[in-house]
């Protein structure tokens, strides 16, 4: 992991701290975590609060708990939405793993599935400046077809602490369909926003989101 990189994820932790959120739970509450994440992968969608409700006594405590460690959001009716890095929204990124499709948060977290489950994976999304489609084959942090020349963008700007991650810096992390583009993007806000190649943005991803991965099999 470059110095970039490693930076980087340093700054999307101090935003998002999801791992010590992760451990600050009690070892049942970080489990409904791990369920709720494995959920997506096995069945394309994560549990619902009925569902949730079978396995914990206190099913509101306990998703309330993990909403409070940023690790998942719930939907107005308090069924959960989103455990990082999927969400039940039908977002513009798309990945597909073990026959399943799910939806991501953003560009960062798509590219974070692949190595968080250690399996292989396809991600359709598109570019966030141009609309060109975006199609890439992963295995782990490998690249292993499609469009590699695309590139990742975040504007850190987005960042708000009065609204969750998952409405405001999870939407301004995007794919963009090459260097030209990229460059460009950042040029509108050079002070704001990042770029990485795409094999940067794999091991930026991977840096981040692979620790949530090896604590939930760490609790199994």
């Amino acid at each position: 992991m470059n110095t970039e990189v490693s930076a980087a994820v340093k700054r999307l932790d101090t935003i998002l701290p999801l791992e010590s959120g992760l451990k600050s739970l009690s070892d049942e509450d970080a489990s409904l975590y791990c369920k709720l994440l494995h959920s997506y992968v096995e069945q394309g969608r994560t549990l619902s609060r009925a569902e949730v409700a079978e396995l914990f006594s206190d099913a509101d405590q306990a998703l309330h708990n993990v909403v409070d460690s940023k690790l998942i959001v719930l939907d107005k009716d308090g069924d959960p939405a989103g455990a990082y890095p999927f969400t039940s929204q039908e977002r513009e990124h798309k990945v597909h793993i073990n026959g399943v499709t799910v939806h991501c948060m953003c560009a960062l977290d798509a590219l974070a599935v692949s190595a968080m489950f250690n399996t292989p994976t396809v991600i359709d999304s598109e570019c966030r400046a141009t609309g060109e489609k975006i199609h890439i084959e992963q295995n782990g942090i490998a690249l292993n077809g499609g469009t590699l020349d695309a590139w990742f963008g975040i504007n850190w700007g987005a960042a708000r602490s009065d609204i969750v991650c998952a409405e405001s810096l999870c939407m301004e992390m995007m794919f963009l369909a090459n260097e030209t583009v990229a460059r460009e993007w950042l040029a509108e806000s050079p002070e704001t926003r990042q770029i990485f190649d795409l094999s940067s943005a794999v091991e930026f991803a991977a840096g981040f989101f692979v620790p949530l991965a090896e604590n939930c099999r760490q609790a199994a």
